[in-house]
């Protein structure tokens, strides 16, 4: 069966301005893009009459952490082609699944658990080899690739240790990221705020880093700090990425903590476009952030392991410790208790049901409606009765800041989405591309439609090396949206987060109709890798 998409708006991905043309596609592929009106209907063809209609790429969220859910959840990709997107990656912010050895598997997995989900025993991802095909066993809804995260390989090498990698050590870890590439990662991620890698050195970075030259693959990171130390965690990649002699992405790049709003974001661009390295930029178009709360305790709290830290947090000892700790500046690490306070910080998971009554609700809330001494004792509680496990919402960030790196020509739309919670997650999972359309394009017209199509479509695939897709050009893959702009909708909030989105009309992956109004057609998508 032969499609022919005719009379279309189409945004090609390029940027440029949209054309009026029919686009014919043979099995996979897009075989002809013409002027409309000029491509043959002739033999056995469907015909889709676009008039009126944007056509563009399908839209490719390059940070999205379903590692675990894209196997174990039989929805998963509804959400996704709701929103149009037909490509993503997984394994960002340092957080694969893989390289995993047997020793810390468990005790990462618990780590993970808030943002990838519950991951059983059963899915036992020791290398990129094994992850990617454990995938390709599931009827995927829409493309997938991966990432190879260093806070998975510190992990797998030395578990949650806070010392420096022995040269043996060092050597291994490095071993796993060639593995790595070379078996079909896009590239490497960072966490560099996340426990363990919050402790690696300058020269562990650089070893691992450059790694990735010979691949002339990118690296991916969430900067070690996104609030009074972002100029100076920006300063930190990017010397890093100039140093390693490998291009660079910053993820999820704001400004949090009310003091920083409106100065700090315009410092770190400056540092950015001053740097000699090749640096690009993603963000997703929230005022919130979403992460593990554990996040919130400082780094010299933390023990080891997760299990001596809750053990801390259990005594009226350990809470007080805690309680002088977050009234005072750590250097190098963001206070968000003092950054944005605790009625900001939303509890959007929990681990276990007894804690499912505190979520959508903030920690000073929760506080006051339960009756407990102060808001540390209810966040200790929490953690300790979710075994760490807890997710959150921050209220962290300004909107002129966020439109600021929207408008920056270097910077890339991303969902960052979560799948710990069901119940209570941040409404990206469900709305961010249609939010980015809406909002963006249509209601505030800060970007032209063709310029935020391309901050979705073909920067994206330009940037992670992902062929043949995020264009529609004749001979790539035939990823495809077909919508009117003026009624693509979010439906997801903060008030009701769990809300397909709508406007989608037609969804194509690799040729096939995935998608269709309200519904998923099918499961077309594939398993990606550089070169695929």
């Amino acid at each position: 069966m032969r499609t022919l998409i005719r009379n279309g708006l189409v945004y090609d991905g390029s940027g440029n301005s949209p054309v009026l043309h029919d686009i014919l596609i043979e099995g996979d592929r897009i075989q002809e893009v013409r002027k409309a009106g000029t491509a043959s209907l002739e033999g056995d063809i469907c015909v889709i009459d676009a008039s009126g209609l944007a056509v563009t790429p399908g839209f490719i969220d390059s940070h999205r952490h379903c590692d675990a859910a894209a196997i174990l959840d039989e929805g998963f990709g509804k959400a996704e082609l709701a929103q149009g997107i037909t490509t993503a990656l997984a394994g960002n912010c340092g957080m694969s699944l893989y390289p995993s050895s047997d020793a810390s598997r468990q005790e990462m997995y618990d780590f993970l658990e808030p943002c990838l989900g519950k991951i059983p025993a059963g899915l036992a991802a020791e290398d990129v080899d094994s992850y990617l095909e454990q995938l390709s066993r599931r009827p995927l809804r829409v493309n997938l690739g991966s990432l190879t995260g260093t806070g998975a390989v510190k992990i797998a090498v030395k578990g949650f240790s806070k010392s420096a990698f022995s040269k043996g050590e060092l050597d291994r870890a490095c071993a796993l990221v060639r593995e790595s590439l070379e078996g079909g990662a896009f590239g490497l991620s960072s966490g560099i705020m996340y426990v363990p890698e919050c402790y690696s050195s300058h020269t562990e970075y650089i070893r691992l880093l450059k790694e990735l030259q010979p691949y002339s693959r990118v690296l991916s990171c969430h900067i070690r700090g996104e609030g009074d130390s972002l100029v100076e965690s920006v300063k930190e990649i990017t010397g890093l990425a100039e140093e390693a002699g490998i291009p660079l992405n910053i993820s999820h790049f704001k400004s949090v903590g009310c003091q920083n709003w409106g100065s700090q974001i315009y410092r770190a661009i400056e540092v950015i476009e001053s740097s000699k390295a090749d640096v690009t930029v993603d963000f997703y178009p929230y005022t919130g952030g979403s992460t593990t709360l554990m996040t919130l305790l400082p780094p010299e709290f933390v023990e080891e392991e997760m299990a001596g830290t809750l053990a801390k947090l259990e005594t009226a000892r350990g809470r007080d410790l805690l309680r002088h700790m977050l009234k005072e500046k750590t250097p190098g690490w963001d206070n968000m208790v003092q950054d944005i306070g605790w009625d900001r910080i939303i509890v959007s998971s929990a681990a276990r049901p007894v804690n499912e009554k505190y979520t959508g609700r903030s920690i000073a809330d929760n506080t006051q409606k339960y009756g407990f001494e102060d808001e540390v004792d209810f966040f200790a509680e929490l953690l300790c009765g979710d075994g760490g496990k807890t997710g959150g919402i921050l209220m962290s960030m300004d909107q002129r800041d966020v439109d600021t790196v929207a408008s920056l020509p270097y910077s890339m739309v991303i969902s960052d989405s979560l799948y710990g919670s069901a119940s209570s997650p941040h409404p990206r999972l469900y709305g961010a591309f249609p939010r980015f359309i809406r909002e963006y394009a249509v209601e505030r017209k800060i970007l032209s439609m063709e310029t935020a199509v391309r901050k979705m479509t073909g920067q994206t695939a330009d940037r992670f090396g992902i062929p043949r897709r995020g264009y529609i050009r004749e001979g790539y893959f035939a990823d495809i949206n077909i919508f009117d702009p003026e009624k693509v909708k979010d439906g997801a909030d903060y008030s009701r987060p769990v809300c397909l989105s709508s406007g989608m009309d037609y969804v194509f992956v690799n040729g096939k109709l995935a998608w269709e109004k309200t519904k998923a057609e099918g499961a077309a998508g594939r398993v990606l890798s550089p070169g695929k």
